[in-house]
Parts: C-alpha cells; sequence; structure tokens
C-alpha cells in the first residue's frame, strides 16, 4: 500500500501591523501570519507544526515578505483606522520613513531630478518585493479557469467523440474516445504552458504598473533590474518582460 506523507506548511492568522508598502508606496496594513512545518499523512495534519518563520501581507496588493514580530511594539486584532494601528503596532513609523517620504515627494514634483541610482532602486524594490509571489506561484502546478475549462471540454470531447463515433459504425465508438482524449490532453497541456503567462498578465502587471508608474522607467532600466534578478535565480527574472511591463505602464489604468 502506498502511503502520502511528508510535510507541509500551515498558516495561522496573528494579527494586523502598520508598515511602509513598496508596492503601493505608502503606509498600509498588513497581515501578519504565523508559518509552521507540520508532519501530514494523505495531506490531513493537525496543530500549527513547528515554527519556521513568519509572514507579513499588505492588505491592499496583496505583496508579502518574511517579517519579525519583533520589529513591532504590538500585533494589533483589526487592521484600522490606519493612526490608530500605527500606535498600536509600530508608534515610530512616521520618521522611520522621513526619507523615503521625501524621495517619494521628489518623485511626484520633479522625477527627472532623481539620480541613477535613486531609479534603479525605485524600479528594483516593487520587482523585488512581487517576487515571493511570483516564486510561489510557479513552485507549484496551478489550475486556472483556462485549465479547469480545458479539463471539462476533453471530458466533453470524450463524450462527444464516441456519440459520432457510434453514429458512423459502433464498432467506431472506442477510436472516437480515443481522438477525444488526444485532442482533450492537448488543450489541457496548452492551458497549462499559458497558466504561467496568464497569471502575470492578470495578477503581477498591473501591480507593477500601478506602482512604478509614478517613476516613468525606460525599458533599459527595468531589463537591467531583471537580469540582476535573474543572475540571483529569482523567476520573476525570466517570467517578466521588460517590454511588457513598459506596455501595461502606459496603457490606461
Amino acid at each position: 500500500m502506498f502511503i502520502v506523507w511528508g510535510r507541509k506548511i500551515t498558516r495561522r492568522k496573528l494579527g494586523y501591523v502598520a508598515d511602509f508598502c513598496g508596492i503601493c508606496r505608502v503606509p498600509r496594513a498588513f497581515r501578519m501570519t504565523r508559518l509552521g512545518s507540520v508532519g501530514h499523512v494523505y495531506y490531513i495534519s493537525s496543530g500549527e507544526g513547528k515554527l519556521v518563520g513568519h509572514e507579513r501581507t499588505c492588505t491592499s496588493c496583496g505583496a508579502f515578505s518574511y517579517a519579525d514580530p519583533k520589529d513591532y511594539a504590538g500585533i494589533a486584532k483589526s487592521s484600522g483606522p490606519m493612526e490608530t494601528l500605527k500606535r498600536e503596532t509600530y508608534p515610530g513609523l512616521d520618521e522611520a520613513l522621513a526619507p523615503r517620504m521625501e524621495l517619494e515627494a521628489k518623485v511626484k514634483a520633479a522625477p527627472h531630478l532623481l539620480s541613477e541610482e535613486e531609479r534603479l532602486g525605485l524600479v528594483f524594490s516593487p520587482i523585488n518585493l512581487i517576487s515571493p509571489k511570483v516564486e510561489k506561484h510557479f513552485a507549484t502546478t496551478h489550475m486556472d479557469g483556462g485549465v479547469a475549462l480545458a479539463i471539462g471540454g476533453g471530458v466533453g470531447l470524450c463524450f462527444l467523440g464516441a456519440t459520432i463515433g457510434n453514429s458512423i459504425a459502433p464498432e467506431y465508438g472506442p477510436q472516437g474516445v480515443v481522438a477525444g482524449l488526444v485532442i482533450g490532453a492537448g488543450l489541457v497541456v496548452w492551458q497549462l504552458i499559458a497558466a504561467g503567462p496568464r497569471f502575470m498578465r492578470k495578477e503581477i502587471l498591473p501591480l507593477l504598473a500601478k506602482s512604478l508608474a509614478p517613476v516613468q522607467p525606460s525599458e533599459a532600466e527595468i531589463d537591467r533590474v531583471l537580469l540582476e534578478l535573474k543572475k540571483a535565480r529569482h523567476k520573476i527574472g525570466s517570467k517578466l518582460k521588460a517590454s511588457q511591463l513598459i506596455a501595461a505602464i502606459r496603457s490606461p489604468q
């Protein structure tokens, strides 16, 4: 008998903290989550497992990163209002963010006066912050709407093939099922391949376009950042194309 067992990551929400979101470019409420490693048998487990870290997720854009609860004065039960959340979880946030907010003001007022180092930093930051979301997505196979429709279409083709085959002659019924299976499998493979670019187009490009629009980066600047991330083996370095991001930034929001 084959037994499916191993370990998996469990998540337990702890509450909310206030911090700066590099994607939204303003202070936001973040959901703090405990990450645990727990054993499972047939994917059934009990308990929250051994602590392996914590994760914070922006409640506005969904970008997440690893975090340390010790960096905050506390963890609030609710996410707002923001001023209350800052007092409870990060009372020194405004002071800590003063240099960054000055840079943001400079971006809005005179982006052409930004130095090359400042521009590259402003381009690198949101792409690097969204990288874990891309890593998480491509770590496993995901079934989105397109894949689900392809599977449903494949099943339908099997019945259709059998019906058409039987209408011609009873002995062609099995051949119709086989033909339906082959075509259906091809549809599923096609949609599985297309699922990755579809995720980047729907989930990643809009976030980065909104975040980078104030900076108005050049394609060369984005290419330079993506190349560095690709060298560091971040999947976003190869999955994201600078030309696509430029087109998303220039398109009406």
